[in-house]
């Protein structure tokens, strides 16, 4: 089962390192530089706040029903269908809170912000439908659908974007459109698969509003809106509190891109390890090597692209948006050293959830969003993007440490001394490769690969991970 999972985490990273990168440097970061930075930026802090808000539509439905369905396979259909009527009736209530919060923040572009909530409403169904693949256990499904929304907008956006005078001029809201197409696709392919499959699918009739599913769900909505509050709540503070709000929010979105980018990766990871933690618990030994696996995978990409981002950010910014602002350098050198912080949140807060530990996680995420909120309240209408960038990395780091402690006290799977210090000195190995090569004038592209190859070797050599997990990933 473990080979099963794994092989199926290792197709849906694949996909997503294929896919996403496209999707991100290619498309949304070209909308970005056509579109201009403050109005992209006007874009970033609407899409944030529809983002914070869209706790609403997922009361912690998603992950309840998930476990449920991992645990009590005979109640497929009754849990699966009862969760939808509630995600419906949910949906209503989402458009209402967010229009009248928008109003009374003083957000003045209600076409841009209606289209955007739908946006994360067709998001949020799709996430829903693609739950009964994977607690169904069929996860190179499930791979495929995470990057088929994203697939069909890089190939209509991309048009517009390659040969405007033929597709017409790309704007944020014809962007925002496709994305929505795209994703609608995606949820009719969903369900296209969930009748196909017939395995424990059969229709059920609205049975009323079940109590049970909204009061057991309740610890995980409030965790998930905090969870937002800390990664997103930044960019909604820095257009409303910076006295050049747009621009300022626009120049932290060029650096947040990519962190953003790499949550996708640990959501998706989190969403393949949540059913599988929750099947197997308490018998830490059948998934043990899962999560080890899993964490290591995403620290190495971390520490990876934080090397090289700390090393080289003025080849970056200049590759992603033509431009060696020493305003963006120096945000793209700090913010991405939030990586590593958030690549262990993910996985070790999945495990605190899938075992039952809500509160414990709900308390650590208490925290770490009220010293957020004050931090950015208190050093952006001063320090702007910058004050962002840095207390994302301080809250993600915390935030970590804080969880790990959490899962070594109740499951036994903390972060040992050894792993961690190996990720340190891989860390600073790659880096000092990177400004050693540049120094000596070797081509970036070359310089950048070496890194990769000696990361690679180095996490061999300190922790014996490298291809020989990579082989048992691909094998039946």
């Amino acid at each position: 089962m473990q080979k099963k999972f794994l092989g199926a985490l290792f197709l849906m990273m694949v996909l997503n390192v294929l896919v996403k990168p496209v999707w991100i440097f290619g498309i949304d970061r070209g909308v970005q530089n056509i579109t201009g930075f403050g109005d992209y930026g006007h874009y970033f802090a609407l899409l944030n706040f529809c983002m914070v808000l869209g706790f609403l539509l997922d009361p912690g439905i998603h992950i309840h029903v998930s476990r449920v369905m991992s645990a009590r396979r005979s109640e497929h259909a009754d849990v699966f269908w009862d969760g939808l009527y509630a995600k419906l009736l949910l949906t209503g209530v989402y458009f209402v809170v967010v229009s009248l919060t928008a109003m009374v923040a003083g957000f003045k572009d209600l076409r841009l912000l209606a289209s955007i909530m739908v946006l994360h409403a067709s998001m949020s169904l799709l996430g829903y439908l693609r739950i009964q693949l994977t607690a169904g256990q069929r996860f190179r499904a499930e791979g495929l659908l995470s990057v088929t929304d994203k697939s069909i907008v890089i190939l209509t956006a991309g048009a517009m974007l390659l040969w405007p005078d033929i597709f017409g001029r790309i704007t944020i809201g014809r962007f925002v459109a496709l994305q929505i197409g795209g994703i609608l696709i995606a949820v009719c392919l969903s369900a296209w698969f969930i009748i196909r499959s017939r395995e424990g699918f059969s229709f059920r009739p609205f049975r009323g509003f079940r109590r049970e599913l909204l009061f057991s769900s309740i610890p995980f909505a409030v965790n998930v809106f905090l969870m937002t509050i800390i990664l997103r709540m930044d960019g909604i503070l820095l257009e409303r509190l910076h006295p050049n709000g747009n621009q300022e929010a626009g120049l932290y979105a060029s650096g947040f891109r990519i962190l953003d980018a790499f949550s996708m990766m640990g959501t998706l990871a989190a969403g393949f390890l949540l059913p599988f933690v929750a099947r197997h618990w308490p018998d830490v030994r059948a998934f043990r090597h899962t999560v080890t696996v899993s964490r290591r995978a995403l620290m190495c990409a971390a520490i990876l692209i934080a090397s090289v981002g700390l090393a080289i950010p003025e080849y970056l910014t200049q590759m992603l948006y033509h431009r060696s602002d020493p305003t963006i350098v120096r945000l793209m050198r700090i913010i991405l050293l939030a990586l590593p912080g958030l690549s262990l949140v993910s996985i070790h807060g999945t495990l605190l959830t899938a075992t039952g530990h809500i509160r414990s996680f709900i308390h650590a995420s208490v925290f770490m969003a009220m010293l957020s909120l004050i931090l950015n309240a208190w050093f952006i209408p001063r320090y702007g993007a910058y004050a962002c960038a840095t207390i994302a990395v301080i809250a993600q780091s915390l935030y970590a440490i804080v969880l790990i402690h959490r899962t070594r006290r109740y499951q036994g799977l903390g972060l040992p001394a050894f792993e961690a210090m190996s990720y340190l000195f891989v860390g600073l190995m790659g880096y000092g490769a990177i400004r050693t090569m540049v120094f000596y004038q070797v081509p970036v592209p070359v310089s950048v690969s070496l890194s990769v190859l000696l990361t690679g070797l180095l996490f061999y050599a300190t922790l014996g991970f490298g291809l020989k997990d990579l082989r048992r990933l691909l094998r039946p």
